[in-house]
Formats: structure tokens, C-alpha cells, sequence
């Protein structure tokens, strides 16, 4: 603005070139890159399973679940969701341990583990 006098008053001396970018601009600048797989096919139900906790939420569940737990299977890409009242280790440990023990007696039809496809 200033080389190009767009601001009345606005009176710089010296070099105006800018001479390099801030840490803030160049982190700014980068691209996200996609998630680089490791090449490890998933054979079977729980070989990975991905977890993502949310909340807290600006309001209680019926049942005072504040959180909310999404665990999915990397094979058969199957997701559920277990609510949570609080996201300590124990509660979060408890709702694991419990999708590990239900999730091989479910009857969940497979993809092997290909993506776009949810059970």
C-alpha cells in the first residue's frame, strides 16, 4: 500500500521491499499432505482401529454423556460411537475394552480393508 501511495499520510523512508516472510506467513503457505500409509495390509477385524474422542458438548445428554467416542475398524471400516460422561482414562478404557469384546461378535460384512465403503 505504501509503494503505491494507496493511504493518505501514510510516509515511509527508507527501503520498503520486504525482505523476507515471517514464520507465521510461511507455515501459512503450506499445503496439508494426505496421510501416507504405511503399506500394512489389515488382514482381520481390530489389526488398527482408529479413535477420535469429541466434547465436551455445550449440552448433557439424557443420560449425561458429555463426550462422545468414535471408534472404526481399519478393515471392515465399520465406526461406532460410544457416549462418554467424562474423558478420563478410565472411562475411555472401559468403552475401549467393551467395543474390543463386542466388536468380533458382530456379523459386519467386509471390504478388505478398501475405502469408500462403510458397513
Amino acid at each position: 500500500m505504501a509503494l503505491k501511495r494507496l493511504v493518505n499520510g501514510l510516509n515511509i523512508q527508507g527501503n520498503l521491499e520486504i525482505g523476507g516472510l515471517c514464520k507465521n506467513c510461511i507455515f501459512g503457505k503450506h499445503t496439508a499432505y494426505s496421510y501416507d500409509d504405511d503399506g500394512i495390509k489389515k488382514r482381520d477385524l481390530l489389526d488398527r482401529i482408529h479413535i477420535d474422542i469429541w466434547g465436551p458438548a455445550p449440552v448433557q445428554s439424557a443420560e449425561g454423556a458429555s463426550y462422545f467416542m468414535l471408534i472404526m475398524d481399519g478393515y471392515s471400516l465399520y465406526c461406532h460411537v460410544m457416549f462418554l460422561s467424562s474423558k478420563s482414562t478410565e472411562a475411555t478404557l472401559k468403552a475401549f475394552k467393551n467395543y474390543h469384546v463386542v466388536m468380533p461378535e458382530l456379523k459386519i460384512p467386509s471390504n478388505g480393508g478398501t475405502r469408500g465403503h462403510m458397513a
